[in-house]
């Protein structure tokens, strides 16, 4: 974990926990080594970095190419932990770097809906999310944000709940409907943390 990636977690740390009223509940189900993907619910631009501040670990993002225009900007958000997804089609390059960091016993962040959902209305699972979880094998923890869309409004809860696989999927070609029904198990673990 980089120095500046520490002093930006610890400060958005105490902003959250300062700032708004935050709990985090479940920190003990995070590894403390070892590649997993971490899952959470989307409903604002602060989930990254609640997820972010709330965690033990560094954890890496695929963040949308937009975010990463411009030089100064780029350079801040890599610093963070995020690396760029072209999204609206597969972008293998930005799959092969989240499987690639899975190996190298890294977290990865993702936000399975793909976008911003409105609070309390989670959206199906994208196939690239389930497709990543599916190719790495690696535990995957959910994490429930409740408050997020507005945390300086109200309370702020950060559930994070026990890893999980989808290993009775491991090791074959899932047609479209099982894919579904994996991305399906997916979010129904968030959705039981909300």
């Amino acid at each position: 974990m980089g120095f500046f990636y520490k002093i930006s977690s610890f400060t958005m740390k105490n902003l959250f926990k300062y700032g708004a009223r935050w709990e985090v509940k479940g920190l003990e189900h995070i590894p403390k080594e070892g590649g997993a993907i971490v899952v959470a619910n989307h409903t604002s631009n602060f989930d990254p970095p609640i997820v972010g501040s709330a965690l033990n670990r560094k954890i890496n993002y695929m963040a949308k190419e937009e975010l990463f225009d411009g030089f100064f900007k780029d350079k801040l958000i890599r610093a963070l932990g995020a690396f760029p997804v072209k999204r609206g089609r597969a972008d293998l390059s930005a799959v092969r770097r989240a499987l690639s960091l899975l190996k190298e016993g890294e977290l990865l962040g993702l936000f399975p809906e793909g976008t911003r959902s409105k609070p309390g209305k989670l959206r199906r699972a994208k196939s690239g999310a389930v497709m990543i979880a599916l190719k790495s094998e690696v535990p995957i923890i959910p994490i429930g944000l409740k408050g997020a869309h507005a945390p300086f409004k109200g309370d702020l809860n950060v559930n994070i709940g026990e890893p999980f696989t989808l290993e009775k999927y491991y090791g074959r070609k899932l047609d479209k409907e099982e894919m579904r029904e994996a991305g399906k198990e997916i979010m129904s673990k968030i959705e039981e943390l909300l």
